[in-house]
């Protein structure tokens, strides 16, 4: 009874442990807001690759781990210009000059803004029918792509990395859906060193398997001659990615990569012009180079796009063919990298590793 004199309704009881739907609904929004908050807070190889390029998309824990890498690798800022030069000059040569049309950059990273092009931009700058994906597992990566790269209909993104195995990016619906599969495709890679050699030595294999006749295969990689730094930094990465990182190779090792494979660029020593406007200075000698090559994936006749057969006597008509039959030519590469940086100290060529290979320096015209 209550003080009124009115009956009291009796108490429904409820069964210990039981929540409403409204009551869960706010923990389930709160669970995914933690997993969003860890996942902008955690540190990432695309990160990384971004402070040492001198991007600004990085969070604190990319900074931090990427510190720890100048470490034991002072000249990382430059390798990282290294790579991006190699991506854009792989394009040039796969679109101008081998004729593909469409490609797929896997593990890009986070976009790029001006000066600097993405992929896209540079394959529409030669021919504007160009379709091109990015596959990327990151899903910071895949959310600011999303935001960033696709404001064309022939540009797509997919949440796959290659280290899921490149079956899983080709079959990925995003990929399916965008790219005509009777046309040759391009696979760009520009990190494999966070690839498991599981995935990497079936890599050519699966490619031959699932590529339409004519498709290609760009691949740079970070490499350390040095086994014990490579240990050490192999050590770093692992920690600070939480075990998503797989190893530094060796030239020989990335050179393996390659070798059921016809090279339409012989496997080299990118060299790029430093163009980032930085104070940054590396102390002593490179310890690390970036290995670039450019394969073909499956024999096949030339595509329709494709320049004509060379007559024997007559001189080179791209870089990518002088390349072939000169392989101890170091020619200039016409893409505008932004202008060398005079703030940098120049390179000396002797004093780097991988002396006794093709160096391929990617210089302005």
């Amino acid at each position: 009874m209550t003080r009124t004199g009115r009956p009291t309704a009796p108490a429904t009881a409820r069964p210990t442990g039981s929540r409403t739907a409204a009551q869960a609904e706010p923990d389930r929004e709160d669970t995914e807001r933690q997993r969003i908050l860890a996942l902008l807070d955690r540190a990432s190889y695309a990160g990384i690759r971004d402070v040492l390029a001198g991007g600004h998309d990085a969070n604190l824990s990319s900074c931090t781990a990427a510190g720890r890498l100048l470490g034991l690798l002072p000249d990382m800022p430059y390798r990282a210009q290294d790579a991006l030069a190699f991506a854009e000059h792989a394009v040039t040569v796969l679109v101008r000059d081998l004729g593909v049309r469409q490609i797929i950059h896997t593990d890009h990273g986070f976009p790029h803004y001006a000066p600097r092009r993405n992929v896209h931009e540079i394959a529409q700058t030669i021919d504007p029918a160009c379709r091109t994906v990015y596959a990327d597992a990151d899903p910071v990566v895949h959310a600011r792509a999303r935001c960033v790269l696709t404001g064309s209909d022939r540009v797509a993104v997919a949440d796959m990395g290659l280290a899921s195995g490149v079956h899983r990016v080709l079959e990925h619906p995003a990929v399916a859906a965008h790219l005509d599969q009777a046309r040759p495709v391009a696979v760009l890679c520009t990190a494999v060193e966070a690839v498991p050699d599981t995935v990497t030595s079936a890599l050519t294999a699966d490619l031959a398997r699932l590529l339409p006749a004519g498709g290609y295969l760009a691949v740079c990689q970070l490499t350390v001659e040095d086994t014990h730094l490579a240990r050490q930094v192999d050590e770093v990465m692992a920690t600070a990615l939480d075990g998503r990182w797989d190893r530094l190779r060796t030239p020989a090792q990335t050179a393996g990569l390659l070798r059921d494979l016809p090279l339409v660029q012989q496997l080299g020593v990118v060299e790029a012009p430093h163009y980032i406007r930085s104070s940054y200075r590396p102390a002593g000698p490179p310890r690390a180079a970036v290995l670039g090559a450019i394969a073909r994936i499956t024999p096949s006749g030339p595509s329709p796009t494709a320049s004509p057969p060379r007559r024997a006597g007559t001189p080179p008509s791209s870089s990518t063919e002088a390349w072939s039959a000169s392989p101890g030519r170091t020619p200039a590469l016409t893409p505008d990298l932004g202008g060398p940086n005079p703030a940098l100290p120049p390179r000396a060529a002797d004093s780097r590793p991988h002396s006794n290979r093709d160096h391929i320096r990617l210089e302005h015209p």
